[in-house]
């Protein structure tokens, strides 16, 4: 009988090109709200700086997007008593819409150069 195959080793540093794919997922994965670049972090985080940097900056970014639709749902029903409310709400959906149009052009400059910031950006995850 032949022995099993060894097991790849879960705690080897990954490649570039590992890291360059992982960093892109971490802010595409964005697109499905904080969840994906907190599980890229998780999985990821021992690996590689890079990927742990960039998922980090991902999540942070989704945490506050997240915070901010809240924050404007919750300020909009609250000042729809007013009629300044219906406006606040009817722009609420630009605050998502801002996270999934940054979440792309991350995940292309990250794929590009590597990194990439998030403006106006609450850095929770340190």
């Amino acid at each position: 009988m032949s022995a099993p195959a060894p097991a790849a080793d879960q705690s080897a540093p990954l490649s570039p090109s590992e890291e360059r794919t992982w960093t892109w997922m971490a802010h595409l994965s964005g697109l499905f709200a904080f969840v994906g670049p907190l599980v890229v972090w998780l999985v990821q985080k021992d690996k590689s700086p890079v990927v742990s940097r960039e998922a980090k900056e991902a999540l942070n970014f989704q945490i506050t997007v997240a915070a901010i639709t809240l924050a404007v749902f919750i300020a909009g029903t609250i000042l729809s008593i007013a009629v300044i409310g219906l406006f606040v709400l009817m722009i609420a959906p630009l605050v998502p819409l801002y996270g999934v149009v940054f979440a792309i052009v991350a995940a292309v400059k990250s794929n590009q150069t590597g990194t990439f910031r998030y403006p106006l950006t609450v850095r929770l995850v340190k």
